[in-house]
């Protein structure tokens, strides 16, 4: 049976009693505006927030153990599509691999023309769009690739999955051409973090929020054009794990199980809607 976690009114209530005050809280302004001149506002609407209380303290759970890779294949009857998600857990936002993973990551599935978007959308059509992202957090966050494939390909689209995983582990060495066109993307739309009042506001309110230094975005291009090949494959070694992946596919099980089961790619744990587990042969 899946696991449920529902939290309690108790529970909720002392979670904001713990994490919801003023020692937390981070307030960034930005506009035609003066530290002067806005700070009697944020002091009004904040009177009734008591003064004080330190910034609690907060120590992220250990990852649990990663499980041999398998497709669960979540049963939809009727699905038009099927829907691919594949990863496992992957670092922290404070990772000294951060740019390499970005960079890394762009060439992989990032990106319009990345790897994964032109080979399952533009050369073989099995989907609208696939992608790649690292989710960066204070504790550890997701790997995961993924995207809406035609139901009649999941095999097929699966096989193609893998094998661009596999590429950017070394079977597939990245071009200078690839590098490049990853590095530069990346730099070329540093501007959108500063295009509008609110991207602005973004983007210091993610300094505080995760520790970054004053000087990141002075910096920012700077470590990008540091990443090098060798980098990249290494980091793609390290925080790629085919041997451990969660590959979850949402689908019509009677169209696609059989054809997922000959790819030999992975043993199959069928679910219900739910997540429940479903006897893997029906009756």
């Amino acid at each position: 049976m899946a696991e449920h976690l529902t939290p309690t009114r108790d529970e909720v209530v002392a979670f904001h009693t713990a994490y919801f005050r003023p020692g937390r809280a981070i307030v960034t302004v930005v506009g035609d505006i003066t530290a002067a001149t806005v700070k009697p506002t944020i002091d009004r609407a904040l009177a009734a927030w008591a003064a004080g209380g330190e910034k609690p303290a907060f120590s992220y759970p250990p990852v649990p153990d990663r499980r041999p890779t398998t497709i669960y294949l979540v049963d939809k009857p009727g699905a038009a599509q099927s829907t691919f998600s594949l990863g496992h857990s992957g670092p922290p936002r404070t990772t000294a691999d951060y740019f390499a993973l970005q960079v890394m990551n762009r060439i992989l599935g990032g990106q319009f023309q990345s790897r994964l978007n032109a080979n399952i959308r533009e050369e073989k059509g099995y989907s609208y769009g696939v992608n790649s992202a690292f989710s960066f957090g204070k504790g550890p966050g997701p790997f995961r690739a993924g995207g809406d494939i035609v139901s009649a390909k999941s095999d097929a689209a699966l096989v193609e999955f893998m094998k661009e995983l596999r590429g950017m582990g070394g079977s597939r060495p990245v071009t200078d051409e690839e590098l490049t066109t990853a590095k530069d993307g990346m730099i070329q739309r540093l501007p959108d973090q500063f295009a509008s009042v609110g991207a602005t506001n973004g983007a210091i309110t993610g300094l505080l929020v995760q520790g970054l230094p004053e000087d990141y975005y002075q910096q920012y291009a700077k470590n990008v054009s540091a990443v090098t090949r060798d980098d990249v494959l290494r980091v793609a070694k390290q925080y790629i794990d085919l041997d451990h992946l969660a590959i979850v596919i949402v689908g019509d099980r009677a169209t696609i199980e059989a054809p997922l089961k000959a790819t030999n790619i992975a043993p199959i744990a069928v679910l219900d809607i739910e997540g429940n587990p479903k006897a893997s042969q029906e009756n």
